[in-house]
């Protein structure tokens, strides 16, 4: 099973979703006070990079694995995803090179990338990535930088933890506002917050690491249907499991659960690639 970097994220799937419930088992009943209020908490500068841009200006940014952890940080794991709308398409454009006055025509790649949150109406975006190096290695990261730049500015309407501030013609450096560090009670999970305001004994649990039964038994079996998708029985699994982290699958809480099936839904998006490619 690999593990996901900025520009590996599934353009067929969801990074989040192999995590969370069918869309018609969630509760769209809006934000829960917990995740609005750590919405609104400013932004740790140590989650910030920063990138060269245009005129030689630096820009404050944040990289893809930063917007997931963020997302799994204040939903919860489970309590959001993301989802390419169409296919990732190959654009070009006729740039002027400034050093040597040459036209050249630039390639890239563009994605439309729908989020989507329990409580919270979904979040469309098109996301770009040029491709900087002729080779395949080269086209293959954009399309899926392109995916991730799309997921990456669909969050942004949720606002400052994740980097709206840094959209716009704002260089950092430029005297306008840095980012203050976040205070420690927004470093909780905004979920786990949320089923405080449930059930008291529940949020304590969580607290510790632990989540709900039910929600470790819908990982369990959407680790199970993945699996199942690569061909593998459910004797493999709890093998491969067991082997894995030293529990059997059954012992395993939500939270150790997750990064599993993270993990098992890009092994098979990465499976599927393959075949797709050579089928074409």
């Amino acid at each position: 099973m690999s593990n996901d970097n900025e520009n590996g994220h599934n353009p067929n799937g969801t990074h989040g979703a192999p995590a969370s419930i069918d869309g018609n088992e969630l509760a769209w009943d809006g934000l829960s006070p917990a995740v609005n209020q750590a919405l609104s908490e400013p932004l740790d500068p140590s989650l910030v990079s920063q990138r060269k841009g245009r005129g030689g200006r630096t820009f404050d940014y944040l990289e893809g694995h930063v917007v997931i952890e963020q997302a799994n940080r204040i939903f919860g794991r489970g309590g959001w995803g993301y989802e390419q709308l169409g296919g990732v398409t190959l654009r070009q454009v006729e740039a002027v090179d400034t050093e040597t006055g040459e036209v050249k025509t630039v390639y890239g790649y563009s994605a439309s990338v729908r989020v989507t949150v329990a409580g919270a109406l979904p979040r469309t975006d098109i996301g770009v990535h040029p491709v900087t190096e002729e080779t395949f290695d080269g086209h293959d990261t954009a399309m899926k930088g392109a995916v991730t730049d799309g997921m990456k500015r669909a969050f942004r309407s949720f606002g400052v933890q994740f980097g709206n501030a840094f959209y716009g013609d704002q260089p950092s450096g430029n005297g306008a506002a840095q980012p203050q560090r976040a205070p420690a009670r927004a470093r909780t999970n905004g979920r786990s917050a949320q089923a405080q305001a449930k059930n008291d004994g529940e949020s304590q649990a969580q607290s510790k690491g632990g989540r709900s039964d039910s929600q470790a038994e819908k990982l369990r079996k959407r680790l199970f249907g993945i699996a199942a998708e690569q061909g593998l029985d459910e004797a493999t699994v709890r093998t491969a499991v067991e082997k894995r982290t030293g529990k059997g699958i059954d012992d395993l809480t939500a939270d150790e659960l997750g990064p599993l099936v993270e993990a098992a839904a890009t092994k098979l998006r990465e499976m599927k690639q393959e075949q797709a490619q050579q089928a074409a």
